[in-house]
């Protein structure tokens, strides 16, 4: 599925970004770019290129239903960007109920997903 692919190819392009960045700001002295906890950034970092590398290899793999396509897209994007947002905002899930459903609900979904990609690709079309 060629969506996938392009998502995949995205996340990944984010993960070199958070990695430049990550890299610069290891020189820099603490606090900078206001990044509080540079140990989340290097995790969203290692988030992009492990979700992104999945998504690549799902797509270009198999043909998966478009509602596991969008559910594995959506969920990882999120759980990405939100681990990575999270060396700006490390208390935002601890203090904002919404957040940590959103975090919960995320990485769940991912994990769904994924099993229900490996049950699909049982099932002949």
């Amino acid at each position: 599925m060629i969506f996938l692919t392009q998502a995949g190819l995205v996340l990944l392009s984010i993960g070199g970004v958070s990695g430049m960045l990550l890299y610069v700001a290891l020189e820099k002295p603490k606090g900078w770019l206001a990044i509080r906890q540079i140990a989340r950034l290097r995790q969203g970092h290692i988030d992009a290129l492990i979700i992104g590398t999945i998504l690549l290899a799902l797509g270009s793999l198999t043909a998966l239903p478009a509602a596991i396509a969008w559910l594995l897209v959506v969920s990882g994007y999120y759980t990405a960007i939100a681990t990575g947002a999270l060396a700006w905002w490390p208390d935002w899930p601890t203090h904002n109920r919404l957040a940590w459903w959103l975090d919960f609900g995320s990485l769940s979904g991912f994990s769904l997903g994924l099993i229900a990609a490996a049950i699909s690709s049982f099932v002949i079309i």
